[in-house]
């Protein structure tokens, strides 16, 4: 017989896995906590009384994405610096592959604001990249005086900046890899070791090229920088 604690994690469970049903299936996240509930089964009360809001039930959706981005992450054969790059790849590729979903997820977690919006650089997702640092600094790739945490906020709002662009439309996702990869090239240049980076700088010079031919047809003040 489940435990209580086991019971209250199965309605969560429960809760979660309609949500993400109910996105999937509208494309938006414009249903009510009384569909949600009846989709998973469960009484009116009981999604506020296990996460209090909507927008905490987005959040959870989030988490629980990333737990399986994750999950494939692990899957791939990447070396302690090559990882920050394929992680950004990876979750292009899972966006590519339901962008209505991934946006609405987006909007309804964080399009509110208020006390929960700046949870996209706590856990998970910031330890996520914290991990990352820990990992190529312990492998000689970054500077032992690199200040991790710190570093991991900083790519973190990168990567996030240029998510919430693409969720509004204003670039797609071949733009938004090609961005996340130079700003972290160039985050990671300056935090590496002499090997690190030797192997980060070939990759500069090419995503220069790539962004300046998104930006060609730009208007202005946007425009390219024939020295790149």
């Amino acid at each position: 017989m489940p435990t209580r604690e086991q019971a209250k994690q199965a309605r969560r469970d429960a809760i979660i896995t309609a949500a993400v049903r109910l996105m999937r299936a509208r494309g938006d996240a414009g249903f009510s906590m009384r569909a949600l509930a009846e989709a998973a089964g469960v009484s009116i009360a009981t999604p506020y009384n296990l996460f209090g809001s909507k927008q905490a039930i987005m959040l959870a959706v989030l988490d629980a994405g990333m737990a399986r981005y994750e999950d494939h992450l692990d899957r791939l054969e990447a070396d302690a610096l090559d990882i920050f790059f394929e992680a950004v790849s990876l979750a292009v590729e899972l966006y590519g592959e339901a962008p209505k979903f991934h946006k609405a997820v987006l909007f309804a977690a964080y399009g509110d604001g208020g006390r929960d919006h700046r949870a996209v650089f706590g856990d998970p997702r910031f330890l996520f990249w914290k991990g990352r640092v820990d990992q190529a600094r312990d492998a000689g790739l970054l500077e032992s005086e690199i200040e991790a945490n710190a570093l991991a906020l900083a790519l973190s709002q990168q990567f996030f900046i240029c998510i919430l662009e693409w969720a509004y439309g204003q670039i797609g996702l071949d733009e938004l890899e090609s961005r996340v990869h130079y700003s972290f090239a160039l985050l990671l240049k300056g935090a590496a070791t002499a090997a690190g980076a030797k192997r980060i700088a070939p990759r500069i010079r090419p995503l220069q090229q790539q962004l300046t031919r998104f930006w060609a047809d730009a208007p202005l003040p946007l425009t390219a920088d024939k020295s790149a």
